[in-house]
């Protein structure tokens, strides 16, 4: 009896043991939520997102019910954006770019235990690949490596992630290196000084060059040298390499026609204020000939300047400088041949200073460059009658230039072709007075058409007396003196 009842005990505990172990074996421990939330996992993994919604619908605690429920709603979404752009059609770049954020929004709030079937992580793997491949192309850097990060963590390690985000990486360094260049020439663009100017520019282009050998070389390392991103920034550099060469070439080349403008000056330039009446023939031969020196310095200063940028100067610049200086020492030897006639000079009174005036040696003051004359000044302190002067002006053939003389007071001015010996021909030879009246403003007397009234390169003026004993004014040529007043 006691044998019988010792066997009926050990039967009990094993039976019961067996309990326990099936229990242990088909995850049937926890609570009935736990154990609903892990078989729905399974059958997500081991079948489909939609074969756990039979165990997550049993979950009895609300949160997570529709929490779960939830991950398989987020997953239909990620999936039906993926399916919208690999149906066989042609999409937008922009369509296909949408879907790619949409379905990696969507598979991101998915709970990290749910796999996603192999056919919708290999379509979203090669979607985000292929706009990866768009972004680096059109040098949306930063965005591509965004979208590869986040494709990473949800599809998993791919070839094409591993070499798109080494890419990225490759050219947000090239970038780095492209904005260090970019800080000298900002340096150089910003210099007032022509030695620093150039200094900035030419360390900034070895900057370039040295981020365009390092670009290829990690490129060529990396098996990624036809990579599209790589290509947008081979390109992107050449471009930078030669906008930064053309400002150093527009530096040196506006460092040259300082050379023409110091020219043009010179040729300007007037003796001390107030003894522009009062110099000898000699003192005016002397003058021009310092002019005439000065220039001839200024023009080998340029020549030697040249040398040393040969590249950047041509033949063009040259030839326009010294086609100016040709010009202008032919003006020199006109106005000293002028000079020499020292009998009829002295007929014809006082001399502007510089003798001659025109459009071809413009003021560099006004905004219209090339449309008014650097001008030629008179002046008087000890005027008690009416005065006399004269000037030379060149006007080209056919050019409507303005010849406009303006006073610093009211006093009258007249002015004549001729020579009027000092005012003795005025009422003898009946001369008429140039001066188109009805334009006329405030204390600017125009002689419009200058060229073709005057019979030759010269002008003859009287200022006429006036309340004090001092004036001063000055000669200057306009291309059009009644469009400026307008």
């Amino acid at each position: 009896m006691k044998k019988h009842a010792l066997i009926k005990r050990l039967t009990i505990a094993a039976a019961f043991a067996l309990v326990l172990v099936s229990c242990a074996t088909t995850g049937k421990s926890g609570n009935p939520d736990e154990q609903s939330v892990t078989k729905g996992i399974e059958a997500w993994n081991k079948r489909n997102p939609e074969a756990a919604r039979g165990y997550w619908a049993d979950i009895g605690d609300p949160a997570v019910r529709k929490k779960f429920l939830g991950y398989i709603d987020s997953f239909k979404a990620g999936d039906a954006a993926l399916t919208g752009v690999t149906d066989g059609e042609k999409h937008p770049e922009s369509a296909l770019l949408a879907a790619c954020d949409k379905a990696l929004a969507a598979f991101s709030s998915l709970d990290e235990r749910l796999v996603l079937p192999d056919g919708v992580r290999n379509d979203g793997a090669q979607l985000s690949e292929g706009r990866m491949r768009v972004l680096l192309a059109g040098g949306n850097t930063a965005r591509a490596r965004d979208l590869g990060r986040k494709s990473l963590a949800v599809y998993g390690q791919t070839e094409g992630f591993t070499l798109l985000l080494k890419e990225a990486d490759i050219v947000s360094a090239s970038r780095s290196r492209a904005a260090k260049a970019e800080t000298l020439a900002q340096e150089g663009r910003s210099s007032g000084d022509f030695s620093s100017r150039l200094a900035a520019f030419d360390a900034s282009l070895e900057a370039y060059r040295k981020a365009e050998s390092a670009l290829a070389a990690e490129a060529s390392s990396a098996g990624i040298a036809s990579g599209g991103g790589v290509t947008h920034e081979q390109k992107l550099l050449r471009r930078e390499i030669q906008n930064v060469s053309v400002e150093r070439d527009g530096a040196i080349r506006a460092q040259a026609y300082q050379y023409k403008d110091r020219i043009g000056e010179e040729f300007a330039r007037v003796p001390e204020k107030g003894a522009e009446g009062s110099m000898s023939l000699e003192e005016m031969l002397a003058h021009q000939e310092s002019v005439k020196s000065n220039i001839e310095t200024v023009h080998k200063e340029m020549l030697s300047f040249a040398g040393t940028y040969p590249e950047s100067i041509g033949k063009d610049i040259l030839d326009e400088i010294d086609g100016q200086k040709r010009d202008l020492d032919l003006k020199i030897a006109q106005i000293n041949n002028e000079i020499r006639t020292a009998k009829e000079i002295a007929s014809r009174g006082k001399v502007v200073m510089p003798i001659m005036i025109g459009l071809f040696n413009p003021s560099p003051s006004t905004g219209d460059q090339g449309k008014k004359s650097r001008p030629a000044v008179f002046s008087a302190s000890k005027a008690k009658k009416d005065e006399y002067w004269w000037g030379m002006v060149s006007i080209p053939r056919g050019e409507m230039n303005d010849l406009v003389i303006t006073m610093k007071d009211p006093r009258t001015v007249r002015v004549f072709g001729e020579n009027t010996r000092s005012g003795k021909l005025i009422e003898k030879n009946k001369m008429t007075d140039m001066v188109n009246r009805t334009y006329k403003v405030g204390n600017s007397w125009p002689v419009l058409n200058a060229g073709g009234q005057l019979p030759s390169n010269k002008y003859f003026f009287e200022v006429q007396e006036g309340k004090t004993n001092e004036y001063e004014g000055e000669v200057v040529v306009y291309s059009s003196f009644i469009m400026r007043m307008r």
